[in-house]
């Protein structure tokens, strides 16, 4: 079932909590302006999300429990599928760059949407009313300010490269100079249209904190109340209701369709972790991307051959000018990232 007249990528959250609503809300809410906080609420949501998860099935927690920890203990109960933890995972990891880091891009901000959304499904899907049959339809994507700067600033790698392969000199190329002249311009209007957009956003933020810290607070009396009726059952309804629950999770996990686009968000962050320079649609072979000396850079869309066969690996990884690996990126309805 497709809720009606959805405005939000996550409304389907709020058979559940207005918390994790709210949240998801707030990270789309940000995006434009500061993805930086996208990625700080997306996170937010995955800790709500898991701590929901964990009271259900009689795990203790505490506000000294950290996301790691309590997704260690969640897994040990429930067995989670490789991909989902990745899916938690990969909100966290990012969730504390962006806090502690103060990077604000808003392809990664993209990115921990269409992560969320996805552990959102899942989550709905386990533990909503309609269990799988559950149809969420598809993301709308908010409206990315720094898509034509990206695009920009690939043309001009790509020139780069072609200059250099045809020994021109970069300076007295018209089109690249024509080229970066226009990416200054992109840059300053997309500094602008952030800041314009960031002051009218801060006139809200002070209603949007209170609400946020109201159901908050909700929220965690919902829980202690969720864990005191939980601690009044018997060995065997508490047994009963984890299998339960281990049966509607697993369920769910066969209804995850990894498309190609998440697999390599996901597999990106792996390499990324790492230590490899991952980007799979920036850091291409067509965008002109190639092996430097003393950097390992997986290098995607590399093309192959192999009896004659032209193609082309998902990912080469290069450390230095040497390749020591290939990566593919396959499709998969159920877990696994396959490399």
């Amino acid at each position: 079932m497709t809720p009606p007249n959805q405005t939000s990528n996550f409304g389907f959250l709020a058979e559940h909590d207005p918390l994790f609503v709210e949240l998801a809300t707030s990270a789309e809410r940000a995006f434009a302006s500061d993805p930086n906080t996208t990625l700080i609420k997306l996170r937010q949501l995955g800790e709500a999300l898991a701590q929901h998860i964990a009271v259900l099935v009689g795990i203790s927690l505490d506000e000294q429990t950290t996301q790691a920890d309590l997704l260690y203990k969640i897994n040990r109960e429930l067995k989670l599928e490789p991909v989902v933890r990745e899916l938690f995972h990969t909100l966290r990891i990012e969730g504390n760059k962006a806090t502690h880091q103060f990077k604000t891009h808003h392809k990664e901000a993209i990115n921990g949407l269409v992560v969320a959304r996805k552990l959102a499904i899942w989550f709905h899907q386990s533990f909503g009313k309609t269990g799988t049959q559950f149809k969420a339809g598809p993301f709308i994507p908010p409206a990315d300010p720094s898509e034509q700067l990206r695009k920009l600033q690939t043309e001009i790698t790509k020139l780069k490269n072609e200059l250099q392969q045809a020994n021109i000199d970069l300076g007295s190329s018209q089109q690249l100079n024509e080229l970066i002249a226009n990416e200054k311009d992109e840059y300053e209007a997309l500094a602008h249209a952030m800041d314009e957009e960031s002051r009218a956003l801060a006139q809200q933020a002070n209603t949007h904190e209170k609400a946020l810290n109201k159901q908050q607070q909700e929220y965690e009396a919902k829980i202690k109340a969720l864990q005191m009726q939980l601690a009044e059952q018997d060995e065997k309804a508490q047994a009963s209701q984890r299998q339960q629950i281990n049966r509607n999770t697993q369920a769910a996990t066969q209804h995850i369709v990894l498309d190609e686009a998440l697999t390599r968000i996901l597999i990106d962050q792996q390499l990324i972790e790492a230590g490899w320079y991952a980007d799979s649609e920036e850091l291409t072979f067509r965008n002109g991307t190639r092996p430097e000396k003393g950097k390992n850079i997986a290098i995607a869309e590399w093309p192959t051959e192999h009896k004659g066969q032209k193609g082309r690996a998902d990912y080469v990884l290069f450390a230095g000018l040497t390749p020591i690996a290939v990566v593919e990126a396959k499709k998969e309805r159920v877990s696994g990232l396959n490399g």
